[in-house]
């Protein structure tokens, strides 16, 4: 079952992605978002010292700098005119609804980033077999397919350039041959084990009853007591949200930026649900400090 976050009750988990992605597409105002990504890059951080994150970085950075630079190139929309850009007004509106815009994409990156790495096909089965099993099976099996082909790709090319087909080497025609005969491979490789599993699956009896999963989870009083701390924690930011607290007025005119005691409860709501791992990580370390 693992220690810390990863020993979380996967519908605990699940209920704080939830709450994560709520926050990302419900606030907008410059400051809640910005404390949203760095929280979730702390997050992702405490999983595995980053290394699913330096994965996804250059999409991440290249998104967020092209949404950034573009929104106020095409949209002069704003009542505050920075500069002329070749006849087009770029506005200060436009450039903030840029960053709060990439701030929020960035946030759910970060999210199914860190989503992947703590909850993990039997996890998500778990949760959802039970509603709706047919298409929770299809998403793991989809969600598996895509690594599971870069992996056999790695290795029918490390093959394959021992016999001196490779596709960075030779003319145009050559190095397509090569590709070709890869995919040909890839493609029956596949097809031949997705048979297999077919075939397994039907002597094993699958669908033919009610499917009990593989690891059986256990909600523990730990779990109840972290599900009742976040959900007292995101009704009170939700609440704030719909109150209208964290949310600022962009177009047609923007509103004030500052911050009210509320604006800051709310936030402080929102924070609180985002570090959860790290409060559930920090706990660990605490306990084994004191063990020892």
């Amino acid at each position: 079952m693992g220690n810390g976050i990863q020993a979380i009750h996967p519908f605990v988990m699940f209920f704080y992605y939830m709450c994560l992605g709520f926050f990302a597409m419900f606030f907008n105002h410059p400051i809640f978002l910005l404390a949203g990504c760095l929280a979730l890059i702390a997050v992702n951080l405490s999983h595995d010292g980053g290394q699913a994150m330096k994965q996804w970085a250059p999409l991440m950075v290249t998104m967020t700098a092209l949404i950034i630079v573009i929104n106020p190139l095409i949209n002069s929309r704003g009542m505050h005119v920075w500069f002329d850009f070749f006849g087009k007004q770029v506005t200060f509106e436009a450039m903030l609804y840029g960053v709060v815009t990439a701030m929020s994409l960035l946030m759910i990156l970060l999210l199914f980033v860190s989503l992947n790495s703590v909850l993990n096909g039997n996890k998500l089965l778990y949760i959802f077999a039970r509603i709706l099993p047919r298409t929770a099976f299809l998403i793991m099996m989809s969600i598996r397919f895509v690594p599971l082909l870069k992996r056999r790709l790695t290795e029918i090319q490390d093959v394959q350039r021992l016999k001196g087909m490779t596709m960075t080497q030779g003319t145009l025609s050559e190095r397509a041959k090569s590709g070709m005969s890869m995919l040909q491979v890839l493609l029956s490789w596949s097809l031949e084990e997705a048979v297999e599993t077919a075939d397994s699956m039907k002597a094993r009896g699958y669908g033919s009853g009610t499917r009990r999963p593989y690891i059986p989870y256990r909600m523990t009083k730990s779990d109840r007591r972290w599900l009742s701390y976040l959900l007292v924690a995101f009704v009170m930011c939700g609440t704030g949200g719909f109150m209208g607290y964290g949310k600022i007025v962009i177009y047609p005119e923007l509103g004030l930026l500052h911050l009210s005691s509320l604006d800051w409860f709310v936030f402080a709501c929102g924070m609180a649900v985002a570090l959860f791992p790290l409060f559930v990580e920090g706990r660990e370390q605490l306990k084994w400090n004191y063990s020892i």
